[in-house]
């Protein structure tokens, strides 16, 4: 039988399933490159969102820059005309470093936008070579693939020139933030100059005081002089009344004399008459002697008038002084004292001990509280690294006199100064008061705050780390802001509290500028003792 081989067809069973899972395979990469496309149009589409938001931020931030140049602007006018003003000068400083660092955060934010915004346009690139990749191997969505590509290559030209116009706007804030630093340079060489003024109206006062001493002096010469003349007067009176006296006796003899001469007058005419001429004479000096004891009485209630005049004079001038503590009003009913205790306070400089520093401020405490003629209830208040009472909790204690002055000078000079500064401290705890009635304050201190908050973490951490006389005038200024803005400020139905500075041993201007802005924010007044 012959064998008939089958003649093979196109297309066998196994070459269909072949061919069906080729084209199963084919589907599933264009679905997979469909979905990742989609993907990638959506992440592409996210990064544009991005952009439009730093573009909105950056427009804001240039608003805001524009506005504090007009805020800059009206600024330097104001300084202009207020040149005299040390308090509005250190506002307007602190305005200026306040916007300047505003600045400086919001070029670090637009930065950080401009790198996350970068590095999602690199994520995007690599996505979109992936996608491409991928719908290369797919003939049917080349073209699609090709379109999408052109289209994301347009919208990554878009972002490019958005980067190059934040970098723009970021390059002319830079010069902005220069252009202040300039300013608040300028601002600094007021302040010195201000500082120096300050110093003028000093030695001002000390030649006032000089003169003052003075007229104490013509007035006590004065006085003096007052004395003797009415010891004078005293004596020439002292010596018309006995005058007046031995003429009276001369009188009462006279008239016995007269009686005798009348009982003999028959035998005695002659010496009659000449009786009646002695006591003619006799009458005649009596009424020279009244008239000169008239005039004597005369004289004698004219100084005792001039007396009283420069009496009252110098009593006035005597309450004046007394009032006052070299150049401050000693006022204040319910008063806290602020006395500084840090180890300062106990040494002449950096290196040397003093142990008659800290002895002198608690007279000068003391002496403070003696003239304060007003004075009806206190609290003491001394810090250093803390604050905490001298006496009690903090509750008022009434002013008994010199009972009171004693008792704090026995609690004061039981203290030891020690540790660093911390002013911060001290006017938060003394400011509880003011709900019960506090209405003036004395702070005794001989430097800037050397610990306390104040200090921004970048502050802290710097390095190299900030210089003591950097860190103090930072933590100063952040006492003076509390004080305006928060304990100080005004309140409906309260007066501001006055608050008075007495500088110990300081020789440094930054110092001295601390203390009296300090004073002269509150209302206050500002003196510095220096070494003896």
């Amino acid at each position: 039988m012959r064998v008939r081989h089958k003649q093979p067809t196109l297309v066998s069973m196994w070459m269909l399933d072949v061919f069906c899972c080729a084209l199963g395979c084919v589907t599933l990469l264009f679905l997979l490159n469909s979905r990742m496309a989609i993907d990638s149009a959506k992440a592409n589409r996210a990064a544009l969102v991005d952009l439009e938001h730093t573009g909105k931020k950056l427009a804001a931030a240039l608003s805001a820059l524009e506005s504090t140049k007009l805020k800059l602007t009206d600024e330097a006018v104001e300084r202009g005309k207020l040149a005299a003003s040390l308090t509005e000068l250190e506002g307007i400083r602190l305005k200026l470093t306040d916007e300047s660092r505003q600045l400086v955060d919001q070029l670090r934010i637009a930065r950080t936008e401009r790198d996350d915004t970068g590095r999602k346009l690199a994520v995007a690139r690599d996505e979109t070579k992936v996608a491409q990749v991928l719908l290369d191997k797919t003939q049917l969505d080349l073209t699609a693939t090709e379109k999408k590509a052109d289209a994301t290559a347009k919208e990554l030209a878009t972002a490019r020139a958005e980067m190059t116009d934040a970098d723009l706007l970021l390059k002319k804030k830079q010069r902005d933030i220069e252009s202040l630093l300039k300013k608040d340079l300028a601002s600094d060489v007021k302040l010195d100059s201000l500082q120096r003024l300050m110093l003028a109206k000093d030695t001002e006062r000390l030649a006032l005081e000089s003169r003052l001493t003075a007229t104490r002096k013509e007035l006590t010469d004065l006085d003096a002089r007052v004395r003797l003349t009415q010891r004078d007067l005293d004596a020439q009176l002292a010596a018309a009344q006995a005058a007046a006296k031995a003429a009276a006796e001369e009188l009462a003899n006279a008239q016995a004399a007269a009686k005798t001469a009348a009982a003999d007058l028959a035998n005695a005419k002659a010496g009659a008459a000449k009786t009646g001429d002695e006591l003619g004479t006799a009458r005649a000096q009596i009424k020279d002697l009244s008239k000169k004891i008239d005039e004597a009485n005369v004289t004698i209630i004219d100084l005792q008038g001039d007396k009283a005049k420069l009496a009252d004079k110098y009593n006035k001038f005597q309450k004046e002084s007394e009032s006052r503590f070299a150049g401050i009003a000693m006022t204040g009913t319910k008063v806290v004292f602020l006395v500084d205790m840090s180890g300062s306070m106990g040494r002449r400089d950096l290196k040397t001990l003093d142990g008659t520093k800290w002895p002198l401020v608690v007279d000068t405490v003391c002496k403070v509280m003696r003239s304060i003629s007003t004075l009806e209830q206190y609290q003491i208040v001394v810090f250093s690294s803390s604050a905490q009472w001298v006496f009690g909790s903090g509750d008022w204690r009434t002013f008994d006199g010199e009972k009171s002055v004693a008792s704090v000078s026995s609690a004061l000079l039981k203290i030891k100064p020690e540790n660093d500064t911390n002013m911060y401290s001290a006017f938060e705890k003394a400011f509880a008061l003011r709900a019960t009635g506090l209405d003036t304050m004395y702070l005794f201190s001989d430097g800037l705050p050397t610990s306390g908050p104040g200090l921004t973490v970048a502050q802290q951490n710097a390095n190299p780390p900030l210089s003591e006389s950097d860190q103090g005038t930072i933590l100063g200024r952040h006492v003076r802001d509390t004080l305006d803005r928060t304990w100080n400020r005004p309140v409906a139905g309260q007066s501001r509290v006055r608050i008075n500075a007495v500088g110990f041993y300081f020789e440094s201007v930054e110092v001295g500028a601390f203390l009296w802005a300090l004073a002269r924010d509150n209302n206050g007044s500002f003196v510095g003792m220096s070494k003896p």
